[in-house]
């Protein structure tokens, strides 16, 4: 079935295109009213968490930053079957960034962990190198395009040369005068090229953050990543909740079903670090009507 499969298919079991984000700050970490209370046993915690949210969500998001002390690994490992048990896809955000045998390495022990697509951060330039792996590894990637961050804004349009200029349309185009070289050069921006070999080499889906006023994010940015990632690919989309990201652009331009809305800390502390469960649950019910009513316009 693949990932995309299982992602419609728990959208529709769900009613649902909410993600929920797992990076449970422990105390230690110093996050205040957005992290762990003194002495919390993490695991315990995010089990309580995710059976609170989990009839609202169709996916959750481990993020791998947030687990790797002591037995972390065996915790989630177990909190990986407790989340599938309750039918949702789990998606590691480990943001494989190197090469070869070393992403494989963090391939393998995404599957061996039970997650059904993990995030890639393709800074060598081995997009499609990594797609291959993960296949063979029997797990989907999901790559970083197009990100909210204020210092993402001068990366998304450094120049990246391509050569098989007839796959991106001529207004895409940026030719670059290279000393030595008689004739201009063809580069794109990078969040173009992104978008295109995601598809090309045939990722089941990308990074976008959710545009917002306050963040760099534009509509025809948007409308040209979807563009080139083309109908079937999905978007994993963090900014929602406490960042303030619209997700109804999202909709609009990658379609009501594709969009796979992460929101993390809104979800895990709604009523700062005291947050009980029932507190997870409302806000989860709160962000899966908003959304549900945005993707009901499309």
């Amino acid at each position: 079935m693949g990932f995309r499969g299982e992602w419609l298919e728990s959208v529709q079991r769900k009613g649902s295109v909410l993600c929920a984000g797992i990076d449970p700050a422990e105390f230690e970490i110093g996050r205040g009213e957005n992290g762990l209370l003194e002495g919390t046993n993490k695991l315990e915690w995010s089990l309580r968490y995710v059976e609170a949210v989990a009839p609202y969500c169709a996916a959750v998001k481990l993020n791998i930053q947030y687990w790797k002390g002591d037995y972390d690994s065996e915790d989630l490992r177990e909190l990986v079957s407790f989340a599938r048990d309750l039918g949702v896809v789990v998606i590691d955000d480990s943001k494989l960034a190197d090469i070869g045998s070393t992403n494989d390495a963090g391939m393998f022990y995404s599957k061996d962990m039970g997650a059904d697509a993990v995030t890639l951060a393709p800074f060598a330039g081995n997009m499609e190198e990594a797609s291959k792996k993960t296949h063979e590894r029997g797990i989907e990637a999901i790559t970083m395009c197009l990100m909210s961050n204020p210092e993402y804004e001068e990366e998304k349009n450094s120049l990246v040369r391509v050569d098989a200029i007839t796959t991106y349309d001529s207004e895409d185009i940026i030719p670059v005068r290279i000393m030595g070289r008689k004739n201009d050069s063809p580069f794109v921006r990078r969040y173009i090229q992104l978008a295109h070999d995601a598809n090309r080499f045939g990722l089941d889906g990308v990074v976008i953050g959710a545009p917002s006023e306050s963040n760099h994010i534009t509509e025809e940015e948007l409308a040209k990543a979807r563009r080139y990632v083309g109908e079937s690919m999905l978007v994993l989309a963090p900014g929602i909740g406490a960042q303030g990201g619209e997700a109804g652009l999202l909709f609009r331009y990658f379609g009501r079903n594709n969009v796979i809305v992460n929101v993390g800390r809104a979800l895990m502390f709604p009523e700062g670090s005291n947050s009980s469960p029932g507190d997870q649950k409302k806000a989860a019910i709160h962000y899966n009507d908003v959304l549900n009513e945005l993707r009901a316009t499309i």
